[in-house]
Order: structure tokens, then C-alpha cells, then sequence
């Protein structure tokens, strides 16, 4: 059983530079969106802080028997320790960063990471970067958001619809970057092989309704004609920001 998977990262049509990062190794079944926050080349420094961080980690982290580098969270599995310590690690990386630059102040970034074994998921995040899982004719949103529009829809205040267009939709609630107090979100669940994982920024999410990710994902004909497609229709809708995406499937014919 293997791994395929695909990712673009764009710029949009409407920002100057890309703040975006990814990082996809498929041989380690692990697959990042960061989505870097600040501007003026800042967001784009803080987002690929995190996806070094996490290899990194990851990397050291891949022995059980290794030394741990934070407290152990005996509620998570060790899959899900590696990732939530990436992230607090990358969290710290960054506001170190600003100790040394503090015109970088401002600067900060969301992430979601996933780590594939097997057919199992671990699943971490911050902000509003999200993942999604595709079945046949299904697309589920597996992250929420951490954002003000996403906590107006949860107490009712707003609809989704609603919360789609309204002028506070960029305002998220948490990002890596503050080196302080810091909610990581971390999941498992066990994949189908009909199944794709998609990770994205909200430059992709925020342009392309739920279904119509689903209906471009099944009518592509491989995960890297998806991938183009999803952007290409990103772009056309406005592309207001960056657009990363990485799509994920399992290949139970590989090795």
C-alpha cells in the first residue's frame, strides 16, 4: 500500500508574493499547509518556519525511544504527540524569529498537518487552514476553523452562507507565531481507500464552495490533474490570496 499525492502552491490574483508554504513527502506520509500571516515578506518567512520545523521534528521525533523534546501528552497517540510538538515547536521558532527581527512583529501563520500511516490519519492544526476528507459523492470538513466568523456560525449568530461573505471572515483567533498559550488541534481517524485527504489554505476555500471541491476532485482524472484544476478554478473565481492545496489517496496497488 502506498501514497500518492499532489501539491500546488499560488499566488493568486490579487497579492504580490506568495506567504504560502507546503511540504508534501509522501514517503513519510506526511503532508503540510502553512499559511503565512504579516506581509511585506514576513508571512512568507513565518510560513516556511513551520513547514522546517515540522520536518524536523518529525525527523527526530521518529524514534519512540528518542529523547522527547516537550512535555509527552499521555491522552495523544505518539503520532499525534510528534505533530502537536511540531507545532508548538514552530509556534516557538517563529516568536523567537521576531526576538531577533522584531520588524517581523506582525507575523505569524496557520497550518494543518496531516501524517498518513497506513490507512491511519493524524490530523493537527491552527487557524483556519483546513483539511477535508473526500469519499464517493461526500466532502467533510475535518478541522475547524479558528476563526471569529467560524465561532459566530457555532453559536448560531451566523449562517455558513453568511459567513462566506462577511467582512470579518479573515479575522482568525489563533496562529503560530505568539509563543505563548496555544490550542493545537489533534485528531485520528482511519481512512477508507475510496477516500482523499485535501489540505488547504482559505485562499482555496474561501473561493471554491464545499461541492464544487468535491464534484472538480471526482471528475479529475489523478490526484495532479485535481490539484491543477482546484487552483485553476480558485484563480478564476478571484484568487483574493495565496492558493496551496495538496490531495492525498491511498494506492493500494503500491508497495
Amino acid at each position: 500500500m502506498g501514497i500518492r499525492a499532489a501539491g500546488i502552491t499560488d499566488v493568486g490574483c490579487v497579492r504580490k508574493h506568495n506567504e504560502d508554504s507546503l511540504l508534501s513527502l509522501p514517503v513519510w506520509g506526511l503532508f503540510v499547509v502553512a499559511d503565512g500571516l504579516g506581509g511585506h515578506a514576513a508571512g512568507e518567512i513565518a510560513s516556511q518556519i513551520v513547514v522546517d520545523t515540522i520536518q524536523r521534528t518529525l525527523a527526530a521525533t521518529a524514534d519512540p525511544s528518542a529523547e522527547w523534546p516537550l512535555e509527552y501528552d499521555r491522552g495523544l497517540s505518539f503520532d499525534g504527540n510528534r505533530l502537536k510538538t511540531a507545532l508548538l515547536l514552530a509556534d516557538k521558532a517563529i516568536a523567537d524569529d521576531i526576538l531577533d527581527h522584531p520588524e517581523r512583529v506582525t507575523m505569524g501563520s496557520t497550518v494543518v498537518a496531516g501524517l498518513l500511516t497506513g490507512t491511519r490519519l493524524t490530523l493537527a492544526h491552527v487557524g483556519d487552514s483546513r483539511a477535508y476528507l473526500l469519499g464517493p459523492r461526500v466532502i467533510r470538513q475535518l478541522t475547524r476553523d479558528h476563526s471569529w466568523v467560524a465561532e459566530q456560525v457555532a453559536a448560531g449568530v451566523l449562517t455558513p452562507s453568511e459567513a462566506r461573505v462577511h467582512p470579518f471572515r479573515n479575522v482568525i483567533t489563533q496562529a503560530l507565531g505568539n509563543g505563548g498559550d496555544l490550542e493545537v488541534e489533534v485528531q485520528e481517524l482511519q481512512l477508507e481507500e475510496s477516500e482523499r485527504l485535501l489540505l488547504c489554505s482559505d485562499g482555496l476555500s474561501g473561493m471554491i464552495p464545499d461541492a464544487q471541491i468535491l464534484e472538480i476532485v471526482e471528475n479529475a482524472v489523478n490526484v495532479e490533474d485535481a490539484v491543477e484544476s482546484l487552483i485553476e478554478i480558485a484563480r478564476r473565481n478571484g484568487g483574493e490570496d495565496n492558493i496551496t492545496a495538496i490531495l492525498v489517496e491511498i494506492d493500494p496497488r503500491q508497495d
